[in-house]
């Protein structure tokens, strides 16, 4: 009776292990790494998109950025603190992938399907990138299949595709009155300076001011004079907002009482000194309708009123997420800072002859155990 006992409290012990092993610990990359407008990422598929990121940029820019790349400044965040390229890189990704999930989701909205040839065609790119080094090394740090990067090259594909059906379906377009460009050089004489200790901009003295007006004045003598405007620019030192611009109606850096008074001008002519929030301003009309910038000019403004037109729509989709929304805090960063970009540039070594072989680069990277 003893022994039957102990046997069934082996038995329980073993059934209980095994209860544990299969539901009490998901396996690292299927693991959430977030979640956003009801669509979940996992580790291993935002790891992929991570690496597949890491190894363009490498070839695009290692070879002359060096082993330091992933660690060189590219920017700040809002509270002042540097951003490297790692994390550059890093927070594209994630946004990214909040972008394809969302817009996949949708796609039934717009009928966006992928078809045979589309799948064919990726399929083929898939084979052709785990062929590569490269490839293999992504496949070898994210534990991925070729099946789990296809379906990454899938979701991506047909993310497109709606929001090609978005912009479609808004049908906007952009007339040749809306297009036509002025282009004009113009001489700013600022009127705002930094701070030496805070490093914040903030208007010069009434006297600073008077000595730009009395430059202003005399610039503007030179140029009725006949002095070129580069000239005029040089010999009076000139902001560097200063130059030639072109700009559609709407559009100017300087705002509207800048293009008000461009408007009044023909070709040649000068503008009176314009006093505007910065500085003050002259203008020397170089073409009041640059014909040859239309065609340039058309083409930015339809893909600005793409954009909006897609922003309006996939904003509407997201309002509500975007609220709960936390870039810490709605992502598992202990999870996420596992995974590190590391590159280590090498130049081979110079050869008998004295000629010295092309660079290389090889890729170190390195993703640490799950705690």
């Amino acid at each position: 009776m003893k022994r039957l006992a102990k046997k069934l409290s082996a038995m329980a012990a073993v059934l209980a292990l095994s209860a544990f092993l299969l539901t009490g610990c998901t396996p690292k990359n299927e693991k959430t790494l977030f979640e956003y407008a009801g669509q979940k990422v996992t580790f291993q598929e935002a790891h992929i998109y991570a690496r597949i990121m890491q190894h363009q940029a490498e070839e695009q820019y290692g070879s002359y950025l060096g082993s330091d790349m992933w660690d060189l400044q590219v920017g700040t965040d809002s509270n002042g603190d540097a951003i490297t390229m790692e994390q550059s890189i890093k927070d594209s990704v994630i946004e990214q992938l909040k972008q394809i999930k969302v817009l996949n989701a949708h796609a039934d909205d717009y009928d966006a399907k992928l078809s045979k040839t589309e799948k064919n065609e990726i399929k083929e790119n898939v084979k052709t990138l785990v062929d590569t080094d490269s490839g293999k090394k992504i496949m070898e740090e994210t534990e991925a299949d070729e099946e789990a990067i296809r379906k990454l090259y899938e979701e991506s594909t047909l993310a497109n595709k709606v929001m090609q059906a978005i912009v479609d379906k808004a049908k906007v377009s952009v007339s040749d009155e809306e297009a036509k460009t002025v282009k004009v050089y113009k001489l700013v004489f600022t009127t705002k300076k930094t701070d030496s200790k805070t490093g914040k901009e903030k208007d010069m003295t009434k006297k600073e001011k008077q000595d730009q007006m009395k430059k202003a004045e005399s610039a503007l003598s030179s140029l009725k004079e006949g002095e070129s405007a580069s000239a005029v620019a040089s010999k009076y030192g000139v902001s560097n907002d200063s130059g030639e611009e072109s700009f559609t109606k709407g559009k100017s850096e300087l705002g509207d009482k800048f293009e008000e008074a461009a408007a009044k001008l023909k070709t040649n002519d000068i503008s009176p000194i314009l006093t505007l929030d910065d500085g003050y301003v002259i203008i020397k009309m170089i073409n009041p309708n640059d014909t040859e910038s239309l065609e340039e000019s058309k083409t930015n403004l339809l893909q600005e009123k793409q954009q909006e037109a897609y922003e309006k729509v996939y904003k509407k989709w997201t309002k509500d997420a975007d609220k709960e929304w936390d870039d810490e805090d709605s992502v598992d960063q202990d999870l996420w800072d596992e995974v590190e970009f590391t590159y280590k540039a090498t130049t081979a070594k110079t050869t008998e002859a004295g000629n010295s072989d092309s660079s290389s680069a090889t890729t170190e990277a390195k993703t640490t155990e799950s705690k």
